[in-house]
């Protein structure tokens, strides 16, 4: 199971958070203030520590871009140490995650200087656990595989997506032609997520929601030439 670091990297001052076992929330641990700036060992120290104690296997580090995307001073530095967590942990995978708007928006929310760091590395993380989280969205020329009865595998290739609300719906064909050389079209609706994942169910001339699909897909059936029968 994957657990994460999240890293605020200072010259004076790491902020340090982790996600919860799931990898869905991000928790603020520490500040940690160092000394000499010139000294590794301490931090790298307290960091072994921690990675130990709560069995992480990625590190999120922030990574401060200016505000029009390109690198700023502190970036070279902040990727110097990247390496050199590759380097101590051999086993940690370190990811650079743009941090822009962390800081200002901990600043914003807190009023106690000192935990400005540590909140910063949580906004870091959870930026990332958010992006890592969220349901994949699908796209256009993207497949949808069926299985059959006798578990005969199905594709349809998306042609039109459509949100009413919260929900996704899709107008698909079939990658097949059927014997008479005509589409098969079918839509889905997308009904749960698995991990990242969207779920999608079939919608037939039987289901509730066929009409309202038909409804939402007339324009897109219009576009393409295509007849409703």
């Amino acid at each position: 199971m994957k657990r994460y670091l999240g890293l605020d990297f200072g010259d004076t001052t790491v902020g340090i958070a982790v996600s919860c076992p799931r990898g869905k929330i991000a928790l603020g641990i520490e500040t940690h203030r160092r000394a000499d700036p010139a000294a590794m060992k301490p931090l790298l120290a307290r960091l072994r520590e921690i990675i130990t104690q709560y069995g992480i296997t990625h590190a999120i580090l922030g990574n401060p871009l200016h505000m029009d995307g390109r690198p700023s001073p502190r970036s070279a530095v902040t990727q110097d140490f990247a390496q050199r967590l590759r380097r101590n942990f051999k086993r940690l995978t370190v990811t650079l995650w743009d941090e822009r708007l962390s800081t200002q928006a901990v600043q914003r929310t807190l009023q106690h200087a000192a935990h400005v760091d540590e909140m910063a590395a949580v906004y870091i993380l959870q930026g990332y656990l958010d992006s890592q989280n969220t349901p994949k969205e699908p796209t256009m020329d993207e497949q949808i595989i069926l299985w059959d009865e006798a578990g005969n595998k199905q594709p349809f290739n998306v042609i039109a997506i459509e949100k009413d609300g919260d929900v996704t719906y899709l107008m698909a064909e079939s990658a097949s032609h059927n014997n008479n050389g005509d589409v098969d079209i079918v839509h889905f609706k997308n009904t749960a997520t698995e991990g990242d994942e969207m779920v999608f169910e079939p919608i037939g001339d039987t289901h509730p929601d066929f009409a309202r699909v038909m409804e939402i897909f007339a324009a897109d059936y219009e576009e393409l030439g295509i007849e409703i029968i």
